[in-house]
């Protein structure tokens, strides 16, 4: 681990701690999930080469912090969220560090801060199979959201049709389809529920007994809240979570144009 990505990591658990205190203070219940859930049961904190941090709610909770006002955060913390953003194609939300500037190789350079990914559990009903459909019901829906802001050039004939397609519609409406879609099966009333638009698709979908009742998890010099079912939970997105990726494969999955933890991204802004 190199001494950025070690400060990065620092300002991320700064963050992490923050939207920790807020969600205790208020009530609203969070879970660390994906790679984050996956460091805090292997690595005590982050993986080494990990530069993110994800964070689900149920869709509840979910809805409850976002109704939060800015008087509950400091004041270098902003919530990005597809309501108030114009450049958030996808539809979950950020708790952002104003103070800090990302640009990220990937659209159009979006200009930003460092964030905490921020995704909603939602239900998925109580057959695997109609979970699955409905899955697949929502990825066309995200597909066409995500084409209408993606501006990158090597895309194969069908990517470009389908981009094509997809700008022709209005950004704000294709948000609304898939909050629509997503919030149609209640999750207090599914036995499946997940992260229906986190990246590890249809293993995302597992029992809600695997969520549970929030669990406190030692992670760096803190106690962070995750799956009551760590294991069951981690199995079902990575298999045997517990070994090691290849050297090669130990590297953060982003890409940073320009990263500047010091700078507020404002300043950045033209």
């Amino acid at each position: 681990m190199n001494n950025r990505t070690k400060e990065l990591q620092s300002k991320l658990l700064e963050l992490m701690k923050i939207l920790h205190e807020v969600c205790v203070k208020n009530n609203i219940k969070y879970y660390i999930i994906g790679g984050t859930m996956l460091g805090a049961i292997r690595h005590q904190g982050f993986i080494p080469w990990d530069d993110d941090m994800d964070v689900g709610l149920p869709r509840e909770d979910y809805e409850k912090l976002l109704e939060l006002p800015q008087s509950e955060w400091p004041d270098f913390v902003q919530i990005k969220t597809p309501r108030n953003s114009k450049d958030l194609i996808f539809p979950y939300s950020k708790i952002m560090n104003k103070n800090t500037t990302l640009i990220e190789d990937r659209l159009d350079g979006i200009v930003e801060g460092i964030y905490i990914d921020v995704f909603p559990i939602d239900g998925a009903g109580n057959f695997y199979t109609f979970a699955k459909m409905h899955y697949y019901r929502l990825f066309w829906k995200q597909g066409l959201l995500y084409n209408n802001q993606d501006y990158g050039t090597k895309k194969t004939i069908l990517r470009r049709v389908i981009q094509e397609y997809a700008r022709k519609q209005d950004v704000r409406k294709l948000h609304d389809k898939v909050e629509k879609c997503l919030k149609s099966v209640k999750y207090d009333k599914s036995y499946f529920v997940g992260n229906l638009v986190g990246a590890w698709g249809l293993k995302e979908i597992v029992p809600k007994e695997y969520f549970g009742v929030p669990s406190l998890y030692k992670f760096e010099d803190t106690d962070l809240y995750g799956p009551e079912n760590a294991d069951s939970y981690l199995r079902s997105l990575y298999g045997d979570y517990m070994k090691l990726p290849p050297i090669e494969k130990q590297k953060s999955h982003h890409k940073y144009l320009h990263l500047d933890l010091e700078t507020p991204y404002e300043h950045y802004v033209k």
